[in-house]
């Protein structure tokens, strides 16, 4: 096996086999605990997704550098034979513990003349003792794939081995899927109910139709589920959208369509623009095909949407029953060529704290296969939502200490600009060039989808998006490298790799 020359040191990654979903985030204390989809025997044996484990510092010493913990969950159950799939977390309230089968212990703050939202909020700071965690278990059996959403209790993650996992005794909380959805019914994500004081919802991901013409001959959808007590499920129905007062989005549909919505995350943020409280679906619409929007102000450029093989964006607005009511259509959370399956979670008010993905599925054929792993997680990053768009604000270390991890800066302003990230055989690897005049700006990266094998060394992948003038930011941490442009900080995330056995050159 190959010295680890591509790990990232600030990013989080398998210690091997592969990672993809981030999962189960909660803040507790100073720390960010954050499950991840791990198949450690990748490629060599047949697949067994489960959850890892790991923590990543907010404060202190080793602060914003993810260190793991032992694995999490692994599948084995009636219900989830064939993988743990993806899911979130939510702290476990006191009033909730014998409803659970937890035994309360210690002497915990509990004040009943505090509102319910300021109660949640105040326990997202403090230290977690008990935590629910929600997933998708995967059954395969002859007749299909059977699909249920499933309660495991944390206890004590932050014990030295990251705590103790108990599978709910009455799982499946949720065992069937509602009639004229597919058995891709998947990927919980459960907030506080802002409409329902003391209680939650919960919003999965699905494809509708009954999929007699193959997996792409359905449609995305997401269902709703409300609980008082993050037991009892009820289904609400699958969410609908009013689009009547719609403003669009960067991307060229105010709702996407797509033959399946993976990993919705449904979030309330207040817009520090204008003071409202908005809603914010996310969703991975796939089988999108590709656009390229001609600039009506500048005919000779081109943006390109829906680049990647699957795609993430947003939509804004205020859900009222299981209407979506939109007021900012769908726009990519990133442009980048590796970036899916995001995970949220409140921060304050308005913020929220995300990671993501940096790959993509079925293009695990990547140059860290021989070191024995595959695929990262992006860097811990800040969502606020200014008149109606998220910025993104990264979350690292202000010093990149690790011997291959650096920035590269600039200013996106009056003049085109170009920079390059170039290995130590002298050869550009990933390209930005900014387009003045039409305020766009192009991330190119060299090698097509980079498989192992590496492929044409001269080909080009091309992603062009619109920025606002700003700073420019690149970070480098092996093979991950994260773009964060202009002034709203519009992102691209993408993998690349130097040539075998060399690392990068610093700027």
């Amino acid at each position: 096996m190959a010295k680890n020359h591509y790990r990232p040191a600030y990013h989080v990654s398998p210690p091997q086999g592969r990672l993809n979903d981030p999962n189960g985030m909660f803040l507790s204390g100073n720390n960010l605990h954050v499950h991840y989809q791990h198949d450690p025997v990748f490629p060599f044996a047949p697949k067994r997704t489960g959850w890892a484990h790991a923590v990543i510092p907010l404060a202190g010493e080793g602060a914003l550098i993810p260190r793991h913990l032992p694995a999490a969950m692994e599948p084995g159950h009636a219900y989830d034979a064939h993988g743990c799939y993806s899911g979130c977390a939510v702290p476990l309230p006191r009033h909730l513990l014998a409803e659970h089968g937890v035994e309360e212990r210690g002497r915990e703050e509990h004040c009943t003349e505090r509102s319910d939202v300021e109660k949640h909020d105040a326990a997202r700071h403090a230290a977690q003792a008990r935590v629910a965690l929600f997933y998708t278990g995967n059954l395969k059996t002859d007749e299909g794939r059977v699909a249920t959403q499933n309660l495991t209790l944390l206890e004590d993650p932050d014990g030295p081995l990251g705590g103790v996992y108990r599978r709910a005794e009455d799982n499946p909380m949720i065992a069937t899927r509602p009639e004229g959805f597919t058995p891709h019914y998947r990927d919980p994500h459960v907030t506080l109910d802002p409409e329902r004081p003391g209680a939650w919802r919960m919003v999965l991901g699905a494809q509708r139709g009954e999929g007699e013409g193959g997996v792409d001959s359905g449609e995305g959808a997401v269902t709703l589920y409300r609980s008082g007590n993050l037991k009892d499920w009820e289904y609400a129905g699958p969410m609908t959208f009013d689009t009547s007062e719609a403003a669009p989005g960067e991307a060229p549909d105010i709702v996407p369509g797509g033959y399946m919505w993976e990993c919705p995350n449904l979030i309330r943020l207040t817009d520090q623009h204008t003071g409202e409280e908005m809603d914010v679906l996310v969703i991975c619409p796939q089988g999108l095909d590709e656009v390229e929007e001609v600039l009506p102000e500048n005919p000779d450029v081109m943006v390109t949407h829906y680049a990647s093989t699957d795609q993430c964006g947003y939509l804004v607005g205020r859900l009222e029953g299981t209407t979506f009511h939109v007021t900012r259509g769908f726009s990519e959370l990133d442009y980048g060529h590796e970036f899916y399956a995001p995970h949220l979670i409140p921060e304050t008010p308005a913020s929220a704290l995300m990671l993501a993905w940096m790959g993509q599925p079925a293009q695990d054929d990547k140059p860290s296969l021989a070191e024995g792993w595959v695929h990262m997680l992006t860097c811990l990053r800040r969502l606020t939502l200014v008149d109606g768009w998220l910025h993104q604000e990264p979350l690292l270390p202000e010093r990149l200490d690790a011997p291959d991890a650096f920035r590269i800066t600039a200013t996106l302003g009056e003049r085109d600009l170009e920079k390059k990230l170039i290995d130590a055989t002298g050869t550009t690897q990933v390209r930005l060039t900014y387009d003045a005049a039409a305020r766009v700006l192009s991330v190119a990266r060299r090698g097509g989808h980079l498989a192992l094998d590496r492929g044409d060394g001269n080909a080009w992948d091309t992603r062009t998006f619109r920025v606002e003038p700003g700073p420019l930011e690149m970070i480098v941490d092996g093979a991950a490298v994260e773009v964060f442009a202009g002034a709203t900080g519009v992102t691209a995330s993408l993998q690349a790799f130097s040539a075998p056995g060399v690392g990068w050159q610093r700027p």
